[in-house]
C-alpha cells in the first residue's frame, strides 16, 4: 500500500519547487500520508479554505454546495491543495451564527487516504460569531468529544484545526481560527466493527443498559439534556456487525447545548423546568441504586484522567482550563453526597 501511495504522488513530488540549501525536503511519511490517520494524530491540523463565505452565508438554507479549495499545510516547504466543495450545515446555528457551520465534500477531491476512500464530506465545527467567547465555545465542546472518546470507544474521534479561511466573496479576506473537525460516522461505526441503527423508534428500555446509564451520567455531568433515543436526537444508535449480546449502544455528539460549554445561545428544553443549561437535569432510565452506584463509581475512575486532559490542552488559556475543570468537579462533588441519588437523579430518571 506504501508503494502504490509513493507512485501516486510522484508527480506532486517532482512539481515541488526547488528547495533552498538550507531549506528541509518533506519526509517521505509527509508526501504520501497527509491525510492518512487523520483522526489518530494528537496535533492540529493546519488548514486552509479558500470559498466565498458571503455565498455561504446567502445559500445557508440550501442544500446546494459551494467550490472550494483546500490546503493542508505540512510544514514550512511542503502543503498539498484540493478542490473540495463546502455547504452549511446546523439547524439552529444556521438561525443564530453569522459564520454558518459547514461540511466539507471530498468525495472527487483526489485525497489519498486508504482510511478516507469511502468517505463522502468531514463536518467542521467553527466558531459562530466573532466575538472571542465564542472561539472558547469551539475549545470547550472539542474538549467535550474528547472527554466521552477518553470514556468509551463507542465515540467519535475529532481532530483539532488551525483554520484559515480566504474569503473570495470579500477580496480574499483572510481569517484564522480554531476548529475542529469529527469523524464521519461511517469510520466510527466500521473502527467499532458495528452497524448504524436508522430506526426512530427506539426508547432507553431497548438499548443496552449499561452504556445508557453511562451515556445518561456522564451527560449529566457536562451538564447535556438535548437528546433522546427516540427520534436519534444527538444519539447515533450502533449493533455489532457479528452476533453479541451488546444489543443497542448510544452514542453522543453534538454537545454545544451542553452547560459544560455554556454557549449563550443555548437555551435548556421548554418541558425541564430549569432556567439554564449548567443547570443538571437528569435524563436517564430509572435503575436501583445499586446499578447507580455502579455507574457512580465507573465514572469516577475517570476523574483524575479527565482532569489531566483537561490541564494538559495547552490551546486554552489557564483560566478556562480552571473554569472547565470547576464545573466538572462540582459534579464529582454532588455524586460523593448521601442524597445525591433522592434529590438529584430519581426525580427525574424516566
Amino acid at each position: 500500500m506504501r508503494r502504490y501511495f509513493f507512485l501516486t504522488n510522484l508527480a506532486l513530488i517532482i512539481s515541488m519547487p526547488l528547495l533552498g540549501q538550507n531549506d528541509e525536503p518533506p519526509s517521505f511519511e509527509d508526501t504520501i500520508a497527509v491525510y492518512e490517520d487523520l483522526f489518530e494524530i494528537k496535533e492540529p491540523l493546519n488548514l486552509t479554505l479558500k470559498f466565498s463565505v458571503k455565498e455561504l452565508q446567502k445559500t445557508k438554507y440550501k442544500e446546494e454546495y459551494l467550490p472550494a479549495v483546500m490546503t493542508c499545510h505540512v510544514n514550512d516547504n511542503f502543503e498539498v491543495t484540493h478542490e473540495v466543495r463546502v455547504r452549511a450545515r446546523g439547524e439552529i446555528r444556521k438561525k443564530i451564527c453569522i459564520a454558518p457551520m459547514f461540511w466539507v465534500n471530498i468525495r472527487h477531491a483526489g485525497i489519498e487516504a486508504e482510511d478516507l476512500n469511502d468517505v463522502i464530506k468531514l463536518k467542521v465545527v467553527q466558531r459562530c460569531k466573532s466575538s472571542n467567547t465564542y472561539e472558547y465555545y469551539v475549545l470547550r465542546e472539542y474538549l467535550v468529544y474528547q472527554i466521552w472518546n477518553l470514556l468509551s470507544p463507542y465515540s467519535f474521534n475529532t481532530r483539532l484545526v488551525k483554520l484559515k479561511i480566504i474569503d473570495t466573496g470579500r477580496k480574499n479576506k483572510e481569517k484564522e481560527d480554531w476548529a475542529f473537525i469529527i469523524e464521519p460516522e461511517a469510520m466510527m461505526v466500521e473502527r467499532n466493527n458495528s452497524m448504524s441503527i436508522k430506526s426512530d423508534k427506539l426508547s432507553l428500555k431497548t438499548v443496552n443498559k449499561e452504556w445508557m446509564d453511562r451515556v445518561a451520567f456522564f451527560s449529566y455531568m457536562v451538564g447535556q439534556a438535548d437528546y433522546s433515543v427516540t427520534g436519534r436526537h444527538n444519539l447515533k444508535i450502533l449493533t455489532s456487525k457479528e452476533y453479541s449480546s451488546t444489543g443497542f449502544i448510544p452514542v453522543p455528539y453534538d454537545f454545544d447545548y451542553c452547560g459544560l460549554v455554556d454557549a449563550e445561545y443555548a437555551e435548556p428544553g421548554d418541558n425541564l423546568g430549569v432556567e439554564s443549561v449548567t443547570e443538571r437535569y437528569y435524563m436517564g432510565a430509572c435503575r436501583s441504586e445499586e446499578v447507580y452506584r455502579k455507574t457512580i463509581e465507573w465514572l469516577a475512575s475517570y476523574q483524575d484522567e479527565i482532569r489531566d486532559l483537561v490541564l494538559s490542552f495547552e490551546y486554552m488559556e489557564e483560566s478556562e482550563k480552571q473554569d472547565f475543570l470547576k464545573y466538572i468537579e462540582s459534579y464529582y462533588k454532588e455524586s460523593e453526597t448521601k442524597a445525591f441519588l433522592d434529590r438529584r437523579i430519581t426525580p427525574t430518571c424516566r
